[in-house]
Formats: structure tokens, sequence, C-alpha cells
């Protein structure tokens, strides 16, 4: 159990080692911060999603990178803590996400995350997460991000359902 921790330690430091995207992000009345890996092996997902008047969720994942010349896709899973004014859940999301290049400085990218009821926690019926937008280097490592970000909570009772974010959004950050 002890070796099966410490690979599990050193993967995570590994995959904090990488370069990465760290993103805030404004719009609609959310606000958002991901950091997401890049370049080839495990990278570490962090990610919170705060809407000021339905709740937030927040959590981190583990992916597997793979770069294939313009093009990176990423798949894996994160586990988030759903905290909207409906009440308390969690749930462990699959999916992936990639980006392309399309200029020197300029990427396209997309991610779509979901857990069904079987992986989620109380009365959540599934959770949802997707984004697509366009991350422009401007220089240095200094980023902008335009993008469309869903996230949405189904409950069984659907007065009780929440979508914390349903829009466009701007964000700055860096990258390195």
């Amino acid at each position: 159990m002890k070796h099966l921790a410490l690979a599990l330690a050193l993967a995570g430091l590994a995959g904090g080692a990488q370069a990465a995207d760290y993103i805030a992000g404004f719009g609609n009345g959310t606000q958002q911060f991901q950091r997401t890996p890049d370049g080839f092996g495990i990278g570490l997902n962090l990610d919170y999603l705060r809407d000021d008047h339905k709740g937030s969720a927040g959590g981190a994942g583990l992916e597997f990178a793979l770069p294939l010349g313009p093009l990176s896709v990423a798949g894996g899973g994160k586990l988030m803590a759903l905290s909207p004014d409906s009440g308390s859940a969690s749930a462990a999301l699959i999916g992936g996400r990639a980006s392309f290049n399309v200029a020197p400085k300029v990427k396209l990218f997309g991610q779509a995350y979901y857990a069904p009821s079987s992986f989620a926690s109380g009365s959540v019926n599934r959770v949802s997460d997707y984004a697509a937008g366009v991350r422009w280097n401007a220089f240095g490592p200094l980023s902008v991000e335009a993008g469309y970000r869903y996230f949405d909570i189904r409950r069984d009772d659907g007065h009780r359902s929440r979508t914390l974010a349903d829009g466009a959004y701007l964000g700055a950050g860096l990258s390195f």
C-alpha cells in the first residue's frame, strides 16, 4: 500500500511539473479558474467554477495527454465537489479535451466531461461540463482566452437542478 501511495504522489508531482496553462475567466455572473497541462504524459487538472447566485463547484483530476503534431488530446477524469444553493454533493466526471494550434500563438480548444447518476452522490442525476473557445498567446507567457462554458447539475427533483455556467466568458492567464 505504501508503494502505491508513493507512486501516485510521484505521478502527481511529475504532472505538476509539466508545462501548463493557468487561466482565470469571468462571464455572465460566473468566475472560473483552470490549470490544464500541456504536452505528453500525466497531467493534473484543477477546476473551480462559481456563480454568484447559484453556488460553486470545484475539484481536481488526472488526465493523460498526447500531442499529435498541431493537435493535442487528453483523456481522464476529475472529482468535483458540488456546492450549489440546492444542496452539496460530489461527482466523478470522465471525459477529455482537445486543442488545435491554428497559428503559432493561437489555439482552438474544447472539453467535455460527464458524470452519470452512478458516478454522483445524493440526488444528482448527472453533471455535464462542456467548454470551447480560442486562446491567444499575446506575448511571453501571457494568454488571452474567449470561450463558451456550460456546467449543469441535474437532480432527481428538477426544482433543485442548477446550471452554474451557460454562456460566453473572457479570461486571461499565464502559460509556462
